[in-house]
């Protein structure tokens, strides 16, 4: 009987030692095949709020049959650009890029390169998981964005979905 009860002591203490919570913290869409989403999440313990591990990429295939499909199984030129690149700024506080967002900062429709991840408790106690984007000179918590792609890629327009400052939504069609 006490050979049984060890590995179950033992499952117990890792099992409730690190609580791991997933979010999106952005959701990215194209007119081209519209109804597949890329999610970029990022995975953090529901204890401490501290994040784990880089951001990565999900798609959401809906054009299909609604699977999720990992952004490394896309073809290299669909995947350079949008993959994310981490860096850890502390437990709680993660600054990613891509190449994507790169030239969106080039053409003007987004002031910084980078997306600020960070997760904190909020007053009910939970973590809550932010994205700080700066557009226009104001700080934004970034939901999606959308763009108009044209057959041969290039971007006419980026519309911005978020929260400004307040927590009041914000949508914005960028070009």
């Amino acid at each position: 009987m006490k050979k049984q009860i060890l590995p179950l002591f033992i499952f117990a203490l890792f099992n409730t030692s690190s609580f791991a919570g997933s979010a999106t913290i952005l959701k990215v869409s194209k007119t081209i095949n519209e109804k597949n989403v890329l999610h970029y999440k990022v995975r953090y313990d529901d204890t401490t709020c501290e994040i784990k591990g880089d951001v990565y990429a999900d798609w959401k295939m809906d054009e299909e049959d609604g699977q999720w499909k990992s952004l490394d199984e896309s073809p290299g030129f669909i995947r350079g650009p949008l993959e994310p690149k981490s860096t850890a700024v502390s437990g709680s506080e993660v600054i990613f890029v891509t190449e994507s967002m790169d030239e969106f900062s080039k053409k003007g429709i987004l002031d910084s390169r980078q997306v600020t991840v960070s997760v904190d408790r909020n007053k009910s106690g939970t973590c809550q998981v932010r994205n700080e984007v700066l557009v226009r000179g104001e700080l934004y918590n970034l939901k999606r964005l959308h763009s108009k792609v044209t057959i041969f890629g290039n971007v006419r327009w980026v519309e911005f979905h978020g929260e400004d400052s307040s927590g009041r939504p914000v949508k914005m069609r960028l070009k």
